[in-house]
């Protein structure tokens, strides 16, 4: 809004310099009006995400008021009348083929976002998928120095598809996933890479803190009662793989963690294992 008050107050100072009569007010006055129905044609709910309507009653809005400021300025005279009424039918047609193009880009684009959005997404889990987490790797590689590469496992998650079935287990996956978001930050990469596997991403933490994110993810699953479609509650363990290191190695780190994540495994589940063995928590 104070943009465009702002807008209209330079011009019609612009337009008083040259001195102030009943034409000078009378155009001031229209352009607050186009100010003022600007703002309230955002404000009527029912063109909200409504594109043509909208664009309709601004247009309309913009070429009546326009007509009007040409017809004052003009004297009140029928050649200022016949003028006004030509750039009304005029800019009326034109400004609206403008807005069913910019409605028609815009519809190209947003569609476009969505493809790629869907094309990186786990559609279960509502996390990055497999392409998307190469992609956010390369990404990475060229925004910062260092980064932890998380690969975690579902513990026993077959028994869990076995014994409740498949649309159960997808269940857990979800739960599982809602976890992952809420104990990590926002600009963490979190990815399905496999069936039950997951990778994190966590660029700039030392590898002191990393631990202390795998371990508060691990405790967090461990404690967590996860329902199944029939509220019934269970519990599940996950065992985490760890590497630290360089970005530009990253590709080197991701298989790093995932031995990791295999010692974890054959070391008992439920559990964090380093890169190195130097730092292994139970």
């Amino acid at each position: 809004m104070s943009p465009l008050f702002i807008a209209a107050t330079m011009i019609s100072v612009y337009r008083f310099s040259y001195g102030v009569d009943f034409q000078s007010i009378v155009a001031c006055i229209a352009i607050f009006m186009i100010v003022i129905g600007i703002i309230l044609t955002y404000q009527i709910v029912a063109l909200e995400r409504k594109l043509f309507s909208f664009g309709l009653v601004l247009n309309g809005l913009a070429s009546i008021i326009a007509g009007i400021a040409i017809y004052t300025n003009g004297g009140f005279t029928s050649y200022a009348a016949s003028v006004a009424l030509l750039v009304m039918c005029i800019s009326f047609p034109i400004g609206l083929l403008i807005t069913v193009l910019n409605i028609d880009l815009y519809l190209i684009n947003h569609r476009v976002k969505e493809y790629k959005i869907s094309a990186e997404t786990d559609h279960l889990t509502g996390l990055a998928n497999r392409r998307a987490w190469e992609m956010q790797m390369k990404k990475i590689k060229e925004r910062y120095d260092t980064c932890n590469v998380l690969i975690l496992d579902i513990d026993h998650f077959k028994q869990i598809n076995d014994q409740y079935g498949h649309a159960n287990g997808d269940e857990i996956l979800k739960q599982f996933s809602e976890l992952l978001h809420r104990e990590t930050r926002d600009h963490d990469i979190k990815a399905r890479i496999g069936g039950e596997e997951f990778g994190i991403l966590i660029p700039m933490l030392s590898q002191s803190e990393v631990i202390g994110v795998a371990e508060r993810i691990r405790n967090s699953i461990s404690k967590h009662a996860f329902k199944l479609l029939d509220q019934q509650v269970i519990h599940i363990s996950v065992s985490i793989g760890i590497a630290n290191g360089k970005s530009a190695l990253l590709h080197e780190m991701v298989h790093l963690a995932d031995d990791c994540l295999y010692h974890a495994k054959n070391q008992g589940r439920n559990r964090t294992h380093i890169h190195g063995g130097v730092e292994y928590v139970q």
